[in-house]
């Protein structure tokens, strides 16, 4: 009888080929376990991020005008690390067009910013998300706060 070994070549000493691979998978191995997830459900999120809008979980970003938020992720951003950080803006704004995935998730937006903003992430994020649950729901994808202030601006330039 000849059969198969490990390592391909044809011994009539080698055990037969048992058709199976011990040891672990991936997915018992916790050296590869998802990271993200633990993340997820260790951290703790504002309410906002629970908020229930037009029957989703999260904000549809088709409703939204992203033109108006993007300065204010600019300024913020300047806010909190202390320079104009380009690659933050971006990777933000990225994170919120993306087109395959119209309904972002905060709580993972909260966790990929965090390497960026460190311990302001959670603030950030909770100002972000209270502007964009307030654009989807107005008509022009404009948050009411916006509107707020440009309108005292104008009072306050008379």
């Amino acid at each position: 009888m000849v059969s198969l070994c490990c390592c391909a070549h044809h011994f009539s000493l080698c055990l037969p080929f048992s058709g199976f691979f011990k040891g672990t998978s991936a997915d018992q191995d916790r050296r590869f376990s998802d990271k993200e997830l633990k993340l997820l459900k260790s951290m703790k999120f504002p309410p906002e991020f629970d908020k229930k809008v037009s029957s989703l979980s999260s904000v549809d970003m088709r409703k939204v005008n992203l033109t108006v938020i993007r300065p204010w992720i600019a300024k913020k951003v300047v806010e909190l690390v202390g320079f104009e950080d380009e690659v933050v803006v971006e990777y933000a704004m990225g994170l919120l067009e993306d087109k395959q995935e119209p309904t972002p998730d905060p709580k993972k937006m909260q966790i990929n910013l965090t390497g960026f903003l460190t311990k302001d992430t959670p603030a950030f994020m909770t100002a972000l998300w209270k502007l964009l649950l307030e654009a989807q729901s107005d008509m022009t994808g404009v948050p009411r706060t916006f509107v707020e202030e440009k309108k005292e601006e104008l009072r306050r330039a008379r």
